[in-house]
Order: structure tokens, then sequence, then C-alpha cells
């Protein structure tokens, strides 16, 4: 049986380098019960160890918010929103960003 591929394109922007933010995309490998989390865990672990996300041992718990984000345009905890098929991963506040997803609070 193949695997299920989705495309994930993620915020990217980083003030010291970019002029404006841009989305990139990238193939990841669908499983049962992932979360945007889990995706952009993926992301980083096998495709682009630059993305910058707000990870931890205890954020699949979902009681810090650190990881608060846009999934498909709708607010949510990256670490708790289900994926079931293509995804748009953006921060929360996009006028904040110090890197990526990762905004200043």
């Amino acid at each position: 049986m193949s695997t299920r591929m989705i495309r994930a394109k993620v915020f990217r922007f980083d003030p010291s380098v970019d002029q404006e933010p841009y989305y990139k995309s990238y193939e990841v490998p669908l499983e049962a019960g992932m979360t945007a989390m889990d995706v952009l865990d993926h992301i980083y672990e096998t495709l682009d160890g630059t993305l910058a996300y707000y990870d931890h041992a205890g954020c699949v718990l979902g009681v810090c918010a650190k990881c608060h984000g846009r999934v498909n345009g709708k607010a949510g905890l990256l670490c708790q929103t289900l994926i079931d098929g293509d995804v748009v991963l953006d921060p929360i506040n996009e006028a904040r960003v110090i890197k990526d997803l990762v905004v200043s609070r």
C-alpha cells in the first residue's frame, strides 16, 4: 500500500534575510492521527532544518499555548489540530513574526 502524501504550505519569513514573507510547499506523508505539529516536525527533521516554530516535549499536552498558530486560516494550537489533507500553516500574528512561525509575545 502506498503512503498518501499531502502538501503543507508553510509561512516563511526571516526579517534579517527576506524582504517579504512567502510560502514554501513541502510534500509530507500523512499518517493517522497526525497533527499540524507532526507535519512541522517531519519538515524540520527530514526536509528543511531551517524552519522555525515552537516545539518542546510538553507541547502535545496543549497547555502552554506557545504553538498557537493558524491552520487553513483557523486559529488553534498546532499540537492539537488534526490534519487530514493539504494544509496551510501560518503564524497567529504576522505583524509580530520573529522568524517563520515564531512570534513575539
